[in-house]
């Protein structure tokens, strides 16, 4: 898994109306932002629609992050809101970060960065404008230092009016090509070329991305690829086959796992979901409605997961549907190079999962470069992973 940083050690932003409240308070792998706010009126830019006709990735309101405020490598930066949809192909509103390199500007402007960021909560204060972790931190700075601008969405309802829908992988794609298209509006300095860098939930959008994101960005962006580290290869199926006497599962899945059921609990409350739950479990539940991912991570470590349950999930049909519709991930039909790179220690995914999903895309198409490194020391594996995406984000580019 591979890091970004949107602003120095003062976070992104405590930032306009749509991007406060929430808790901005930091924890160990967080920073603070602060800053003035600026709002204009809405920016249309030229592209896909809403359902309700407005443009795709106009932008409401902006603000420049003061210079202290930004990450080092980033020469400018803004924190904006914009236009999307949601998994109910509803609009919605979402939040982001732009950031420019220090440098002269390429012929074409700088080629674009969207870094999709993995699990953070699902309360406004977890947005990554609000709060972003180190790993926010170190890949904006990575990127930058390379010469790229880096924006980074909050996902709708995040930050933002609404619910997240986090277990909607086309909805969190969606916001990533929207958050793109937006920039072309907010500097003149950026170009139509793009890729998007994803790890976790940001992993399973790049990978959909992979599959669908030049026509979602239609003539108006240049997409050339995705790198996915982390994928989260059959979520769904592990999340259905919960229930009493569920083997524990390590403390960051456990927190993916709460954060999912309660994102689809408030966003379909048709889905039954409390009533599969013991008193322990609906605690939980709403403790996920409240903690970032830090926090509700280290709390959760240790837990019996089989205790937050009265009756196994696979009984749920109609939650099963929703699942599987919202997180399948395609395994052939790639339209631009997707690399996916998987290391044999990682407490984010079922790494046996993962390996089978990427030998199987590999087995099915020729865009898919598979990176699996076979070594037991996780800092070996990323370093690997971050010189492997180097090069294969500078070839796409080209």
């Amino acid at each position: 898994m591979v890091s970004v940083s949107l602003a120095a050690a003062p976070a992104l932003a405590s930032a306009a109306p749509p991007l406060s409240g929430g808790n901005t308070q930091s924890s160990s792998d967080t920073a603070k932002t602060s800053g003035a706010t600026t709002s204009v009126d809405a920016t249309t830019t030229t592209g896909a629609t809403t359902a309700t006709g407005a443009s795709a990735g106009s932008v409401y309101s902006r603000r420049s992050i003061p210079q202290p405020d930004l990450v080092p490598g980033a020469a400018n930066g803004t924190v904006f809101t914009y236009a999307t949809t949601g998994a109910d192909h509803k609009p919605r509103q979402s939040s982001g970060v732009l950031l420019t390199p220090f440098g002269s500007v390429p012929a074409g402007g700088f080629p674009v960065i969207a870094w999709a960021h993995g699990s953070r909560g699902l309360a406004d204060g977890c947005a990554p404008s609000v709060r972003p972790t180190v790993a926010d931190l170190d890949q904006a700075r990575t990127w930058l230092s390379r010469g790229y601008a880096v924006v980074s969405t909050d996902y709708a309802g995040l930050g933002t009016a609404g619910t997240p829908q986090y277990f909607d992988t086309d909805a969190t794609a969606r916001n990533i090509v929207d958050a793109v298209r937006a920039t072309q509006s907010l500097r003149s300095d950026v170009s139509r070329r793009w890729a998007v860098v994803g790890q976790g939930q940001g992993a399973a959008a790049a990978v959909t991305l992979a599959r669908i994101g030049q026509t979602l960005g239609g003539s108006t962006l240049d997409f050339r690829g995705a790198a996915a580290s982390s994928i989260p290869a059959q979520f769904s199926s592990l999340l259905t086959k919960l229930g009493p006497g569920t083997v524990n599962l390590p403390a960051g899945l456990t927190a993916d796992a709460l954060y999912t059921l309660s994102a689809i609990s408030s966003a379909r409350p048709s889905v039954d979901v409390v009533d599969y739950l013991t008193e322990s479990g609906r605690s939980w539940l709403n403790r996920a409605a409240q903690l970032c991912v830090a926090d509700l991570t280290r709390e959760v470590d240790g837990i019996s997961l089989g205790s937050l349950f009265s009756k196994p999930l696979s009984g749920n049909r109609e939650l099963a549907g929703v699942l599987e519709a919202a997180s399948v991930l395609p395994v052939r039909g790639f339209t631009r190079p997707v690399m996916m790179t998987q290391g044999l220690v990682d407490p984010s995914v079922i790494v046996p999962l993962t390996l089978n999903y990427i030998n199987d895309a590999r087995m099915a198409d020729r865009q898919v470069s598979p990176r699996p490194y076979l070594t037991l020391s996780a800092d070996s594996a990323n370093r690997m992973a971050d010189n492997d995406i180097r090069s294969f984000i500078a070839t796409t580019m080209r």
